[in-house]
């Protein structure tokens, strides 16, 4: 009888380990993506496609700095799907797969992918991403369907700030704002500082009628500095308003002029 119990506590212990969820951690970058971002943009054309072939090459299987190779191949340089193809043909490794589908973008050649790379990779996080985003393409997507995939991609490795944002938005427009709440600040733990995301948290707690939350936030995110040199005369008063005076507060300027 003991042994009965002892075996049944141990099977809950495992559902409940099972079903935790997955902590995010924050996003360390390889030494070849934060070489790769610090190359201007400024150089030339020929030489940024040049500079990422490099990359390409030399750094096959690195899926988070290929995306930013890929889209200045896609936006400056000659290469066709065709090429992306072959690539993959010749070595269908995930990141291959991964590349080719990107570059298609129709999303029957994205599942097909996804598929391989989930058979071949099961514990690789852009093969369930990708599966993810081939429904977010379609023209009517299932979103309980991509959340599904989001959540099993952020299970692979929590550190990916692309299934964060994305599992938040698709929670978001499926209406369950408390779920796209716990993603977006979960992504604040991969990428602290990140302005965007505290924009959609703001957002968020405006749909939640969260004041208090909504205005602490706002105050954090309202600039230092008023953005705007102004210097307006008031009705009635010598005195004139400057910058100045609207620094740090929420201020209504209400102004109408006959025309």
């Amino acid at each position: 009888m003991i042994r009965v119990i002892m075996l049944l506590c141990l099977v809950a212990a495992n559902c409940v380990w099972a079903a935790a969820p997955a902590q995010p951690r924050l996003q360390v970058k390889s030494a070849a993506e934060v070489a790769w971002e610090a190359i201007p943009d400024t150089i030339p054309d020929a030489d940024q496609v040049r500079i990422a072939m490099e990359y390409l090459n030399n750094n096959p299987n690195d899926i988070p700095l290929l995306r930013g190779v890929q889209n200045i191949l896609n936006r400056k340089g000659d290469l066709t799907v065709e090429f992306w193809k072959e690539r993959m043909d010749k070595n269908p490794t995930t990141a291959n797969r991964y590349l080719y589908a990107r570059k298609v973008g129709e999303s029957e050649v994205m599942k097909a992918q996804a598929d391989l790379i989930m058979r071949d990779d099961p514990n690789n996080f852009w093969g369930y991403y990708l599966a993810a985003v081939s429904e977010l393409n379609k023209e009517k997507p299932d979103l309980n369907f991509s959340v599904g995939f989001f959540e099993q991609a952020i299970a692979k490795d929590p550190s990916r700030p692309e299934g964060w944002y994305y599992c938040a938005d698709s929670y978001e427009q499926l209406g369950n704002l408390d779920k796209a709440l716990e993603c977006y600040q979960a992504g604040l733990v991969v990428q602290p500082g990140d302005k965007s995301l505290k924009m959609s948290i703001l957002g968020l707690y405006g749909q939640k009628r969260e004041a208090d939350k909504y205005f602490a936030l706002a105050a954090e995110l309202l600039p230092k500095e008023p953005p705007l040199q102004i210097d307006l005369g008031l009705h009635g008063s010598e005195h004139k308003m400057t910058s100045s005076d609207l620094a740090g507060q929420y201020t209504v300027l209400e102004m109408f002029t006959y025309w």
